[in-house]
């Protein structure tokens, strides 16, 4: 099963377009735009949940049709997150689609993404099971504090779970020390930071960062195959 997370940044339908042509059997899609305002193909469909004053920017999750998908207990209880049950072939998946974001709310991104974990995490025990996404996190993030809940909280979450980092892992580098970047603030190449992860208990195929398309996004994408 292949899976793409990508950022699109100001989703627009050329953009699912072409992000579709990755030919993933199930992307992860934060800034995407929702149902009303995109056009997928036949053999697709999708999730989205956001805020409905802001339909151009929410989370999406879109999925050929042969996968069988649906949310864990048929809701979503935290914000920006969509929990889903995958089943491919027979073999049933936990993915926690993640995208935390600050947008009307008066808590950090560390603190929305362990909330998500509190109370999704059982699942981590349950099922092989992957956590990906725009997690809008690193390492000596500024604006945080240590007593309220810090990516290093949500590192040590996951890591209690048997969950992780795809990318870390892969490439043998420690937290906050990466050599590559996933997100280029404003679109400057010299102000790059590690945002977007992938946290798994199962063995992964293959892992790689795609290249930065600065027509499409702010972010690169992650490529996963499990």
């Amino acid at each position: 099963m292949k899976i793409v997370s990508y950022n699109i940044a100001k989703c627009v339908q050329t953009k699912i377009d072409h992000v579709l042509r990755m030919n993933a059997d199930l992307y992860i899609l934060p800034e995407c735009a929702d149902h009303k305002s995109i056009v997928l193909p036949k053999g697709y469909t999708m999730f989205w949940v956001g805020d409905d004053d802001i339909p151009q920017k929410g989370l999406g999750v879109i999925w050929k049709e042969e996968l069988s998908v649906h949310i864990v207990n048929g809701h979503r209880k935290i914000k920006h997150h969509l929990p889903l049950i995958v089943d491919n072939d027979g073999c049933s998946k936990f993915i926690l689609a993640c995208w935390p974001t600050v947008w009307q709310e008066s808590k950090t991104y560390p603190q929305l993404l362990l909330e998500a974990l509190h109370e999704y995490s059982p699942y981590f025990d349950k099922l092989p099971s992957l956590a990906i996404g725009d997690f809008n996190c690193y390492i000596g993030q500024s604006g945080v504090k240590k007593k309220t809940g810090t990516f290093e909280d949500c590192i040590k979450k996951f890591e209690a779970h048997g969950m992780k980092s795809a990318y870390h892992t892969h490439n043998k580098e420690e937290f906050g020390k990466e050599h590559e970047a996933t997100f280029f603030w404003r679109y400057n190449e010299h102000s790059p930071y590690f945002l977007d992860y992938a946290f798994s208990n199962v063995d992964i195929h293959s892992y790689e960062i795609g290249q930065w398309e600065k027509e499409i996004s702010d972010h690169r994408p992650q490529i996963i195959e499990l």
